[in-house]
């Protein structure tokens, strides 16, 4: 587009040439030269027809995206989902988080991310140069996950970063705002390893990139900080969802006081859609579980955090490494859950499942089943059977003021586990962990949010728990079976591939006494 001062240029030269000369020189058509000779006003004008919008989409797609977390790659945050929340073109939506990240064919996978640190005036991010590459074996690549989903987690990043104005600490803040002592945060780049900094105030000691195995780039124009952030991060084997929950739980904060480690990164405040740890999933007894057991645990965080999403093939050597096993171990434990239909091996490796309603359908069937013969055994048993079962509501009961997602479905499954193991009824107490097993997948997979129903499941555990209480075991059954008919209509309704099978779950389901 020509500016205001070359159209007046142009046209004073029409006072000295001709028509075919001033195009000549100028470059514009002598229609052109013609139509800005006859206006009065060369000054820029507005375009007729929509007003341009791509500004305004820009930091709405950015506080959309800034506050995803690490489900910034499933398909709630896709270009064609964003479009569907805001009322934006699909094509508008896509230029918006282009601007947040790097091509894909820039994902490198070269580097691991070990360090991101914030607080006024100063952010720091630090990754280490992985030396063996892409060198493992065959068919895995360079990068733990998918480079387009580690392109869509760049852009989470970026779009924090400027939605919580990290740009304008400069202008915004002075030295009574500092919560974090500079000297703290400087000492992280104390270490080995490759660190970028945003410093506006320029307190990066210049002699700091002189230790051994030490180098610091600082930046003090924000967007040169972007834009070598960005090419870092697109060199990155991974960006763990950790990180990405973190700073979308800081971002409305300012991201002030960020501190996340690559070997002990923050837990922010838990919900469904952040990592879960093993020790929190005391619903299987530590000092009886398996290698495998331990894994299918372990396997929560990972899906989570790196972003597995059905269909994926899971990366044994990064589960070794985080969950500090032999490889060996990992690999053993891999092929007895594909054994175990808890993982899919149709493909080689070790793969997510792919999840159908029928699949949904036939897990809650029969966990309603096996469920309803457990609280018949139990109704029959002696008071002192149900002490754990206390026990686990009280749980339940804790969990809930919290609004906690992770922590309520936690506790709800270890009070359904353990009205299994009071029963008395071995067998179907071992079917009931196998399915609780699978269930949690499935929940990982899904990423479930079960916080708004925490009060519900409270109410439900309660009123089976009175009724076992009083040995009336057709009142606590009919409350687990409307308990499991909410549940599969909430997973099922996520699936989005489908609608619901009415009459199939009822045929499934129905009682037939």
């Amino acid at each position: 587009m020509y500016s205001a001062e070359f159209r007046r240029d142009a046209v004073a030269l029409l006072t000295t040439s001709t028509l075919a000369e001033a195009a000549a020189r100028t470059g514009a058509s002598p229609s052109t030269l013609r139509r800005w000779a006859s206006r009065s006003d060369l000054a820029d004008r507005p375009r007729s027809g929509r007003p341009p919008i791509q500004e305004t989409a820009d930091r709405v797609v950015e506080a959309l995206v800034a506050t995803a977390g690490a489900r910034i790659s499933g398909r709630d945050y896709s270009t064609r989902a964003l479009a569907e929340a805001t009322g934006l073109s699909q094509s508008i939506v896509s230029r918006s988080v282009r601007v947040l990240t790097v091509p894909v064919a820039e994902v490198a996978g070269a580097s691991e991310l070990i360090l991101a640190a914030s607080g006024f005036p100063l952010v720091i991010v630090g990754v280490r140069r992985n030396d063996a590459g892409g060198g493992g074996p065959r068919g895995e690549s360079a990068t733990i996950v998918p480079p387009r989903r580690i392109q869509r987690r760049i852009a989470g990043i970026i779009a924090a970063l400027r939605t919580a104005g990290v740009g304008r600490w400069a202008q915004r803040f002075d030295s009574e705002h500092r919560q974090v002592p500079t000297a703290e945060l400087l000492a992280l780049l104390d270490g080995d390893g490759d660190f970028l900094v945003f410093d506006p105030l320029g307190e990066v000691p210049d002699d700091l990139s002189g230790g051994a195995g030490v180098r610091v780039r600082a930046c003090a124009d924000f967007d040169d900080f972007v834009t070598a952030l960005k090419t870092r991060l697109g060199e990155c084997q991974d960006i763990p969802g950790a990180l990405l929950d973190l700073l979308a739980d800081r971002v409305r904060n300012g991201l002030e006081g960020v501190l996340w480690w690559e070997s002990a990164p923050y837990e922010p405040q838990r919900s469904s859609i952040t990592s879960d740890s093993m020790e929190i999933s005391s619903w299987l007894p530590k000092e009886t579980r398996s290698i495998t057991e331990h894994l299918a645990i372990a396997l929560r965080e990972e899906i989570i955090d790196s972003g597995y999403e059905p269909g994926d093939r899971i990366n044994p050597r990064l589960l070794s490494r985080r969950m500090q096993v032999p490889r060996a171990s990992v690999d053993a434990a891999l092929r007895r859950m594909v054994d175990d239909k808890l993982l899919d091996g149709s493909r080689g490796g070790a793969r997510i499942p792919l999840i159908t309603t029928v699949d949904v359908l036939d897990l809650y069937a029969a966990r309603m089943a096996i469920g309803e013969v457990v609280l018949r055994s139990l109704a029959l048993r002696p008071q002192r059977y149900l002490v754990p079962v206390q026990l686990a509501l009280r749980q339940v009961e804790a969990s809930a003021p919290t609004r906690s997602g992770i922590d309520v479905e936690d506790a709800d499954l270890h009070f359904q586990q353990e009205l299994a193991r009071a029963s008395g009824l071995r067998e179907s107490a071992r079917a009931f962990e196998a399915l609780t097993l699978r269930l949690r997948l499935f929940i990982s997979i899904l990423q479930l949010d079960y916080s708004p129903a925490s009060d519900r499941i409270v109410s439900d555990d309660r009123a089976m728990f009175r009724a076992l209480s009083r040995a009336d075991a057709k009142t606590a059954i009919e409350v687990w079976r409307g308990k499991v008919d909410n549940a599969v209509r909430h997973m099922a309704g996520l699936l989005g591939r489908r609608r619901f099978d009415q009459e199939l779950w009822t045929q499934l389901t129905r009682s037939l006494g």
